[in-house]
């Protein structure tokens, strides 16, 4: 195999050295320094207490307002404008702990969230909201574009501050808050305001060593005003970005060449993710990204204690993935179709440009009460609409598809969904063995999928044609829920909690082309009704020292992408359809963390245990169908147990005025204890079947059980060193390490540095600066990967990459 090389080796044990020193923020434990290097006494009045925050009138966060029992981390927008090269929403969150996004290129429209026990493949295990809109989309469980989140629903120049609360163990949410939960919180005007900025990154690429430079831009503008009881804000931005090849042409032999075959030169020896040897024939998925985001708030003061708000996103976005052959024939042509002999072996040339349009609404209602007295209430809707969403494909040659010609149409328009909830908290002001607060609510959603594929005239222009198959389907769940936080005694404080859910799954329709003739399968309607208990015991010994112990169960549902995806099995030349899944069990998890937190005068440390067994874990995997085939479709993993260390603390003025720290490190021992159901399948197979998948992969028959889970590294960390030398200029270096993980899970795909695979060790260096040239403009700078990681994580991540920003606020 051959392609580009890092820099220098990668050293895990040295990475990680270096990460968890900068991580532990030990010279502001106690005491802080003046600057003639005197230390001065601690007043530890100003400890900073459990679970608060000094914000300039900022309504509370969810975690604070209904007493969640949760571990959360957050960052606010100070420190993402002075740390952190954001171009687009999901650059936020990218340095706390135990968090990984999927983030491919700028403007990726498929970046989901991994988290301390699921991987980014796993996307409906966590729930992401921005001002109460479920930004999470769970129409699917995967990092495709029905289960990736719409972060482009949200411009980081409106984020006020973003909570990351970890696991299931708040009442509050839904079993999709396995993972946890991501609250962003965005800015509303006190005053008139109004602000742009223009954003430009050039990225450096050089895999398979060739050299090519990818730029992208943002622009976006601002305004906003309050009105004695009326706020209203608007936001608009452009962003016009050009991705590296997101993928690469790398098939295996088909076999030895013939004479009709066209002799090539160019192609890169390599091998696939399973050790097979294989040639590079190009780039593929070259991204050309151009998307629109409008963002309109209102808000109005009704009451002095109550509060309606209304939220109105339209985003829409033209994609061209183009590709790159490297072939030459005799002549110095490109090649980029038919069969090609290398070596006198054949190689299939299979080379295709795609497009995608897409136009999606949103829209979020709320309207609360904020007495802080016996009651509260909390009323919010959300709705998110895929207005237009079209990918197009030709089925021709790339020469044929530049002049139209047939294709196909993979349609998701009239796909959304919307959600519904009321909440309350009861604050009873005697004393009934302790104090009390309780609250308690309903939840609402519905997930409609309409999925048809088309055959088209003219991939290029036609909307639809010929229906080539069709997934349809709708899941509906509701939720009750009741919590009450307990403080029985002055230092302790027990959280006991519990969630009903109804789930219901209906209006399923496969279709699809069998045997020439378009057939149809109804699918049986499914109910589910599951109970979820959760506790919490909070203990503070000191006013420094706060420990606790969690417990939780959570059921995720299955997706309707998971219980509807149409695909076809064909068994002794006849082909038959059958769904995702119709038999899907829901995920079941046991949750737990004991954790204990130190509170500096200026900063936290925290370490956690944690744990996780998952029953009837949902994974797309090989089943032995009621035909006789063997079939990729989701499926359960019989149990999953996951356990791990997080260490994670920050601290301000570290030693000397304008030294902040800040880091996280995290450990995961993730295993496949159970999965006999499709190891059995596997063995099953047919001695041409099994013949068959050890050509492409030898490992291909390796049971599953006793593996490690997909996408979910050993071992994970990130720090940031900021140092602001004078009021007006910040400056930071952060760092981020994963070790290698699998995308298979069997973890056959052995060799990582390759297109498919599950992802190499990477440790990636990021710089950012900021200096404020007036009182309204500022100017930053950054460079993103400095050290230049070769980084696969299935696909090639993005190369070292400048930053610049040019800032104006009124």
């Amino acid at each position: 195999m051959t392609h580009s090389k890092p820099p220098y080796p990668l050293n895990p044990r040295r990475a990680l050295i270096c990460l968890l020193i900068v991580a532990t923020p030990l010279a502001a434990a106690e005491t802080k320094q003046n600057v003639d290097g005197k230390k001065a006494p601690v007043d530890k009045s100003k400890a900073v207490m459990a679970d608060m925050t000094v914000t300039e009138k900022i309504a509370p966060t969810a975690k604070e307002r209904y007493k969640l029992p949760t571990t959360t981390e957050s960052v606010t927008r100070e420190k993402l404008d002075n740390t952190v090269n954001a171009m687009t929403a999901e650059d936020t969150i990218k340095y706390l702990p135990s968090i990984q996004v999927r983030k491919r290129y700028i403007g990726d429209t498929n970046a989901p969230v991994g988290w301390r026990t699921s991987g980014t493949g796993a996307s409906a295990r966590g729930l992401i909201y921005a001002d109460g809109i479920l930004l999470s989309s769970l129409l699917g469980n995967n990092n495709g574009n029905t289960g990736s989140p719409r972060w482009n629903m949200v411009s980081p120049s409106e984020i006020e501050r973003v909570d990351v609360m970890y696991g299931p163990f708040s009442a509050a949410y839904s079993g999709n808050s396995m993972g946890g939960v991501i609250d962003i919180t965005t800015r509303m005007p006190e005053k008139f305001e109004a602000g742009g900025d223009i954003k430009s990154t050039w990225q450096d690429y050089s895999f398979y060593g060739k050299k090519k430079t990818f730029d992208s831009q943002e622009y976006s503008f601002n305004v906003g005003d309050r009105y004695k009881d009326l706020s209203f804000r608007f936001d608009v931005s452009h962003l016009d970005s050009h991705s590296q090849p997101i993928a690469f042409v790398n098939p295996l032999s088909t076999g030895n060449a013939t004479g009709a075959d066209t002799v090539v030169t160019g192609a890169i020896a390599n091998s696939n993710p399973y050790g097979v040897s294989a040639q590079v024939l190009g780039e593929s998925a070259l991204n050309h990204t151009v998307q629109d985001n409008f963002k309109w708030k209102l808000g109005y003061d009704i009451t002095p204690t109550i509060h309606a708000a209304y939220t109105l996103g339209l985003w829409q976005n033209d994609n061209n993935a183009g590709f790159n052959s490297f072939l030459r024939d005799r002549a110095g042509n490109v090649v980029n179709s038919g069969n090609v002999n290398i070596g006198g072996r054949r190689y299939a040339a299979n080379f295709a440009e795609t497009r995608a349009e897409q136009m999606h609404w949103s829209h979020g209602m709320n309207l609360k009460s904020n007495t802080g007295g016996v009651f509260d209430w909390d009323l919010a809707g959300s709705v998110v609409e895929y207005g237009t969403d079209l990918s197009r494909t030709s089925t021709q040659t790339p020469t044929l598809a530049a002049r139209n010609g047939t294709g196909t149409v993979t349609s998701l328009t009239g796909t959304g969904w919307h959600t519904a909830d009321a909440k309350g908290i009861w604050r009873p002001g005697a004393d009934l063995l302790g104090k009390h607060e309780v609250s308690f609510g309903f939840h609402h959603d519905l997930y409609n999928l309409d999925n048809p594929v088309y055959t088209v005239a003219n991939w290029q222009s036609n909307d639809t044609g010929a229906i080539s198959s069709n997934s349809q389907g709708k899941t509906q769940t509701e939720g009750y829920w009741l919590q009450d936080a307990w403080d029985f005694n002055k230092d302790w404080n027990l959280t006991l909690g519990g969630r009903v859910e109804s789930w219901h799954a209906y209006d399923g329709l496969n279709q699809a082309i069998a045997n020439g003739v378009l057939k149809s399968l109804n699918q049986a309607e499914r109910n589910e009704l599951e109970f979820s208990p959760k506790a919490k015991l909070t203990w503070k010994p000191l006013d420094r020292v706060q420990t606790g112990l969690s417990i939780g169960q959570a059921y995720r549902f299955a997706t309707v992408t998971e219980l509807f995806q149409t695909t076809t099995t064909t068994v002794g030349g006849i082909t038959n359809i059958v769904n995702g899944n119709p038999n899907l069990k829901p995920e079941e998890a046991l949750s737990s963390e004991l954790s204990g937190e130190y509170f500096l005068d200026q900063g936290k440390l925290r370490l956690s245990l944690f744990q996780e067994r998952v029953k009837d874990a949902i994974f797309s995997q090989q089943t032995l169908l009621s035909t006789g085939a063997i079939s990729s479709t989701p499926s359960n993993v019989g149990e999953i147990q996951t356990y791990g260390i997080e260490f994670a603390g920050e601290a301000s003025d570290v030693g000397i005025q304008g030294l902040d720290l800040s880091g996280n490190t995290t450990w995961t021992n993730s295993e496949i204890t159970e999965n006999s159901a499709a190891d059995a399948a596997t063995a099953a197979q047919t001695a041409a079947q099994k013949a068959t998948a050890l050509a492409t992969n030898p490992n291909a028959l390796v049971p599953s059980t006793g593996k490690r889970q997909p996408r979910v590294p050993e071992w994970r960390a990130s720090a940031t060193i900021g140092y602001r030398p004078t009021d007006k200029l910040t400056t930071s270096v952060s760092g981020r390490y994963s070790s290698p993980q699998f995308s298979q899970l069997n973890n056959s795909d052995i060799n990582a540095a390759t297109y498919g695979a599950g992802g190499t060790a990477y440790f990636i260096v990021d710089l950012h600066a900021k200096y404020q040239i007036t009182k309204q403009v500022s100017a930053s700078a950054g460079i993103d990967n400095v050290n230049n990681q070769e980084v696969w994580l299935f696909h090639p991540f993005p190369s070292r990459t400048y930053f610049a920003e040019l800032k104006y606020n009124y």
